[in-house]
């Protein structure tokens, strides 16, 4: 008799325990899936603001170390203004007034380009000049942006392919990245894969629900000048080892929490 009670007891137990671990599995399953859209910056970019605060190159590069320099041979700034090339020279890493001017002067767009030459700190007996030559764009004043906002956004990207992408698709760390360019007249064009999600009837489906989207507005400069932006869209799993590959910072264009 206490054989089959103990038996009953244990039948009792799986019994329980099996339909529970079911619907964890089920709600699993159905847990909605992360996407993101961000904007790609250039390697290195500022803002207007904090370009007009900057005082030397370190406000202009945030990668860039004094400590790797024992004496400054020169520092030239290369700036564009109307087409034409302009340069400037200081003695160390704090900018000059020229540079500053210059720097504000430059064509909304162009790249200002930065050369360092330098005697580094070192042990070594032969100690050459060396350079570091950086380049770095000042970002506009207003982004690109989809009509109705952010979350117009995320609700299309819902709608045309987020609900429509299998639960079990992604798993673990897995990500899918798909960048996009937004050009002068707020047109979508050069969307790609950049990460696949290793199914291509998902990457056709990210590749057609940007492409179809409506245009945007273009990103613009204060002075009336509108520039390419370069975006992407992520989804799966956000710790992926594929993000910091992207050089986005996470704006929020339009998330999935």
């Amino acid at each position: 008799m206490k054989n089959i009670q103990n038996k009953l007891i244990v039948l009792l137990f799986i019994s329980l325990t099996f339909p529970y671990l079911g619907s964890t599995q089920n709600s699993a399953n159905t847990e909605q899936l992360s996407y993101e859209v961000n904007r790609v910056y250039p390697y290195i970019s500022i803002s207007k603001k904090q370009l007009n605060e900057a005082r030397t190159l370190i406000d202009l590069n945030d990668r860039y170390q004094p400590s790797w320099v024992r004496k400054y041979i020169s520092v030239e700034i290369v700036t564009s203004h109307k087409g034409k090339q302009k340069k400037a020279l200081s003695k160390n890493d704090i900018l000059s007034q020229e540079q500053k001017d210059n720097m504000n002067m430059a064509d909304a767009g162009t790249d200002i380009s930065v050369k360092v030459h330098y005697i580094p700190e070192n042990t070594l007996v032969q100690n050459d000049a060396k350079e570091i030559h950086f380049t770095f764009t000042i970002d506009p004043k207003n982004e690109a942006a989809y009509p109705g906002g952010p979350q117009q956004l995320k609700q299309y990207l819902k709608e045309k392919a987020i609900d429509k992408i299998p639960d079990d698709q992604f798993k673990n760390y897995d990500l899918a990245a798909v960048k996009f360019t937004i050009n002068e007249e707020g047109a979508i064009i050069n969307a790609h894969i950049f990460e696949t999600s290793k199914d291509e009837q998902v990457d056709k489906l990210l590749l057609e629900t940007l492409r179809n989207m409506p245009c945007w507005k273009p990103a613009e400069y204060s002075n009336g000048i509108k520039v390419k932006q370069e975006f992407v869209l992520t989804v799966g799993n956000m710790k992926s080892c594929i993000i910091p590959l992207l050089n986005i910072r996470r704006d929020e264009l339009a998330k999935n929490n």
